[in-house]
């Protein structure tokens, strides 16, 4: 196993820097140009003269397997053929007829799971079709609901994708109950969410029920239907009598007598004496006078009583019971309107005691307006549990409006449904069909196989290439056994039978060059070869490839050398210029993350360069990664001459996702540049990064000053200065 490699004296390595390990797994990531190819190349030429400052320590005779460009040279652009790789430890003799017809019945097998696979493809991309206008259609439901019920979104709505699994794991739950229609009220849905989403929210006094037994005490009292008269036994009783005015003798005589007069109120002459006075009070006596006095605290009583009834806002308690029950209001009215005229009553009684009056039964409206207390009685019990049930509560009301929702949305949900399951009908038939036609190419390429490995040692490797291949979508090229006494192989375009390798586009050269170099790592090129442990360097495997296949190659990295503990190789080197590769590579709770160490590359002011321990919080996105490049050249640690493209590669990223035109920002530089200084930052920014780089080798041709003054200003002009400040002080935070 590696433990160090010491660069110096080669390429931009012109002081020494050491990279140390003890690990199975070392990653390593640099930007182009930092210096990667350099220890590739000296790990796979170590005895090159220009290497002779450079170190390797723990190597132990291993054998070291390095892909770089060296490596497609040599094996790929140098010759038409490509020696074979050997898995098998013996020779068979040749059935190569059989195999010929073999090939021919596998021919149209493929040639109709093609055919189907484009039908299947479009069985698929009609799926996405509707899948897609559904999505826009429940998409509708955040635009209408969300500020209502803005809770209920939380979690559900990062994405369109996302909306659309919850809204139809929903729909299943809800649907299934086969329910023909739901009675739920929007209106009274958002009351409550309102009530339970108000922090302010305070728990509701309870009502009391009004007590009326005393009322009814009152209004049941014989004495108001009893003829309440003077002391019959008095002298002047029959005269009181014969002229029925006994009420109206009392009034006069309790208002209009004073104690000490003699004169007569009516006619004025000097007719009341001490007789006449005695004759009155023996009239008026102590029993009359007892009988007035209880119905006076009667009166008395019922009017407080009737004071103790609380005033109608009183009873009101917000979202339950308000001015607009109008129910309640009348009710209320009722009880008050009989008990204010029986008060009317009771003193009409006391005027005219010798009169009966019957007061009115309250019995029924008090126990009409109980009633109604009771409901509200309720209802607070009701709100106030709510509240102390709170998260309950808001689970059963996000429950009712899901329901309400998908309620609403259930014929557009039940087209989809149905349209997604006829679709994927179709789709299971072509797949029941392409089942079959697989297994009858499994067969028979089965059977190919079995007879190829008694015609050569080195198909093997051939297979598992050409599967590769297909797995990552590639069919129109593919690596066969040219000549088989010589173990060699061929590159050939589907319908061709001449070599194609240069035929290929880059990222195709790189795909079968690496997916022959993984061969060669479990294989060996010799069949003579002893089996030894290895060292794998790979250096870029990922250069020239789109964005696709990035990750379908990180995966064969990792099942084959990263998982794989108990395989021949012992240790392997990854460098690398693409953080997400470099990501992908170290994985997620993956059980090897211990077992790696990453590094990285990078050029200091003065273009020289140095290998670094990385840490895994140090692990950047591009964006954030060309921000570290500006802020390493503040801290001396780069070259300069990274800059002009680092700066062009954040606008690039930074104008894209805001969604402005790099030549307007530009425009408004050069108009207002009166000087021309900035023009060098403008034709740059302007023009693509490569083209332009040859132009600006030479360092002494720019001023960096003066570029990150025009950089700077580019951010003041989108109002976006903050931006700028952040991620020049803190950006590894973002």
């Amino acid at each position: 196993m590696i433990t160090k490699i010491s660069m110096k004296n080669v390429a931009s390595y012109k002081d020494e820097t050491t990279l140390e390990t003890n690990k199975r797994i070392n990653l390593i990531y640099g930007l182009n140009g930092a210096g990667k190819t350099q220890i590739s190349k000296f790990l796979a030429n170590q005895k090159d003269e220009k290497f002779k400052d450079c170190k390797v320590e723990g190597l132990n005779n291993k054998k070291i397997l390095v892909y770089n460009q060296d490596f497609i040279n040599e094996n790929f652009y140098n010759t038409d053929k490509q020696q074979g790789i050997f898995t098998l430890s013996k020779e068979n003799t040749s059935v190569k007829q059989e195999i010929e017809n073999l090939q021919k019945e596998l021919e149209g097998l493929q040639s109709k799971l093609e055919e189907n696979e484009k039908k299947l493809k479009d069985r698929k991309d009609k799926i996405e079709e509707i899948k897609e206008d559904f999505k826009n259609s429940i998409w509708e439901i955040k635009e209408k609901y969300r500020d209502s019920f803005r809770d209920f979104f939380i979690g559900k709505i990062r994405k369109k994708e996302d909306f659309l699994d919850f809204i139809n794991s929903k729909a299943k739950q809800i649907l299934s109950l086969n329910k023909t229609n739901q009675n739920i009220n929007l209106e009274e849905l958002k009351k409550q969410y309102n009530i339970l989403t108000d922090t302010t929210q305070v728990k509701l006094e309870n009502i009391n029920e009004i007590s009326n037994t005393e009322f009814q005490n009152i209004e049941n009292n014989s004495i108001f239907n009893e003829v309440i008269i003077g002391n019959q036994d008095s002298i002047i009783a029959n005269l009181i009598n014969q002229l029925g005015n006994g009420d109206w003798v009392k009034e006069g005589f309790d208002k209009y007598i004073p104690q000490d007069s003699k004169i007569c109120p009516f006619c004025q002459n000097e007719t009341i004496d001490q007789n006449f006075r005695s004759l009155l009070e023996g009239y008026f006596d102590e029993t009359y006078e007892n009988k007035i006095k209880e119905i006076e605290e009667l009166s008395s009583k019922y009017e407080d009583l009737f004071s103790k009834i609380p005033n109608i806002e009183d009873f009101y308690r917000e979202n339950i019971l308000d001015d607009k029950d109008l129910e309640f209001k009348k009710i209320y009215a009722e009880v008050a309107l009989k008990l204010e005229k029986n008060i009317e009553k009771i003193q009409e009684k006391i005027k005219e005691p010798s009169k009966k009056i019957e007061l009115e039964k309250t019995d029924e409206y008090f126990q009409n307006l109980n009633n109604y207390i009771k409901q509200i009685q309720q209802k607070i019990i009701e709100f106030n549990s709510k509240l102390d049930n709170c998260k309950n509560e808001k689970e059963k009301l996000e429950k009712q409006f899901w329901e309400f929702v998908i309620f609403e949305k259930r014929e557009i949900i039940e087209k989809y449904n149905k349209d997604e399951n006829d679709e994927e009908s179709k789709i299971q038939a072509l797949n029941k069909d392409n089942e079959s036609i697989k297994n009858d190419i499994q067969d028979k390429e089965n059977i190919i196989k079995d007879k190829q490995k008694k015609v050569i040692n080195i198909q093997e490797a051939v297979n598992k290439i050409n599967n590769h291949l297909r797995h990552l979508g590639i069919l129109n090229f593919y690596i066969k056994v040219q000549d088989g006494e010589k173990q060699e192989y061929v590159i050939v375009r589907e319908g061709e039978n001449k070599p194609s390798f240069k035929t290929l586009s880059e990222g195709e050269k790189t795909l079968i060059s690496f997916l022959y170099f993984l061969e060669l790592c479990q294989g060996k090129k010799d069949k003579n070869e002893t089996n030894s442990d290895k060292i794998i360097v790979i250096d870029d495997p990922i250069s020239s490839l789109s964005f696709n296949y990035v990750y379908n190659i990180a995966q064969l990295i990792k099942e084959i050398f990263l998982r794989n503990k108990d395989g021949s190789y012992k240790q392997i080197f990854i460098l690398t210029h693409h953080l997400y590769f470099f990501k992908e590579l170290i994985g997620f709770r993956e059980d090897y993350k211990k077992d790696i160490y990453t590094f990285r590359i990078r050029r200091n002011e003065n273009y020289i360069s140095h290998i670094d321990i990385m840490k895994e919080d140090e692990i950047l996105n591009d964006y954030q990664a060309y921000w570290q490049i500006l802020k390493d050249y503040k801290e001396g640690k780069i070259h300069a001459i990274l800059i002009p493209n680092a700066m062009r590669n954040i606008l690039e990223y930074f104008l894209g996702f805001i969604q402005k035109d790099t030549i307007d920002i530009i425009k408004k530089i050069e108009n207002e540049d009166k000087e021309k200084k900035f023009e060098a930052f403008c034709r740059y920014i302007n023009r693509e990064s490569h083209s332009f780089m040859g132009n600006m080798s030479d360092v002494k041709e720019i001023n960096i000053d003066i570029f990150f003054e025009a950089f700077k200003k580019v951010f003041e002009y989108l109002e976006h200065l903050e931006h700028y400040d952040i991620m020049m002080t803190k950006g590894n935070q973002q």
